[in-house]
């Protein structure tokens, strides 16, 4: 029986070859792509539904204060303001992170300080560098 065996590899060696090359790429493949999509994604919002809470334009503006207003929601000048959020979201970001691309310009608020959006209900976002709680 073990000599069937034998027989068998040595007949077939080239296909086995090939198809224990294929498996190990495909794992590495899939390892790199997993690990790349960890270390550079947000996995929270990438793949998930995102939950949205829909708060009254008077419960925004009390949580925020008085700031320069356009229409129902706080809209400010984003030259001089160090953090973005949007009024649909929980998070906060720097400016040029990715995550603000995302927001349309009409939900945008801005913030002067971490705590001033701390204050309004907002977290650090996870995928924007060196912004930590």
């Amino acid at each position: 029986m073990i000599s069937e065996i034998k027989q068998f590899f040595k007949d077939n060696e080239a296909d086995i070859v090939l198809v224990v090359g294929v498996i190990l790429i495909s794992l590495i493949s899939f390892g790199g792509g997993w690990l790349l999509g960890k270390s550079s994604s947000s996995s929270e919002t990438s793949f998930k539904e995102p939950i949205i809470e829909q708060i009254s334009p008077e419960q925004l503006n009390a949580s925020i204060g008085k700031v320069t207003e356009s229409k129902e929601y706080n809209i400010r000048d984003q030259k001089e303001y160090k953090f973005v959020a949007s009024k649909n979201g929980k998070f906060y970001y720097y400016p040029w992170c990715p995550g603000v691309e995302r927001i349309k310009e009409e939900n945008k608020i801005y913030f002067n300080s971490k705590e001033e959006a701390e204050k309004a209900g907002y977290k650090p976002a996870k995928n924007c560098f060196n912004l930590k709680e």
